[in-house]
């Protein structure tokens, strides 16, 4: 049986916020463009992940798009919309490595499968956290 790590419900509200501003950023595309929605929806995605993985007492190995699917799809039913679009994600930054350095600016187009990709994760977090935390 895996322990809880402490603090995932900080997680799951942080990952609120960076929802919230993520899905607010379209109605102001003079101030965030593609490449900044699509850096505040990661983060939202990976607090969201976070706070899950953090509930289940465990970690992923890295914080790459790449290993939360990696690690998600050990203890969740992960949809393969899910798969695509954060795989996508990853592939528009590859910034771990200085050999493999590289970042591919995202195009408006991309903006939609962010903001459905935060949404969904946000989905999976509701299902196996509960309500989000209120934010006051």
């Amino acid at each position: 049986m895996n322990t809880e790590i402490s603090d995932w419900e900080q997680f799951y509200a942080d990952g609120v916020r960076y929802h919230r501003t993520a899905n607010g950023s379209v109605r102001r595309p003079k101030v965030f463009t593609p490449l900044l929605i699509e850096n505040v929806a990661a983060m939202g995605i990976e607090k969201y992940f976070m706070a899950i993985f953090m509930h289940r007492g465990m970690l992923p190995n890295n914080h790459t798009m790449l290993d939360f699917i990696e690690a998600a799809k050990t203890v969740l039913d992960l949809p393969q919309e899910i798969v695509e679009s954060l795989t996508y994600m990853d592939s528009l930054q590859r910034i771990c490595s200085l050999e493999t350095y590289s970042i591919i600016p995202p195009s408006t187009d991309d903006v939609p499968r962010f903001i459905a990709a935060i949404d969904a994760v946000a989905n999976l977090a509701r299902r196996e956290l509960g309500p989000p935390p209120s934010l006051d």
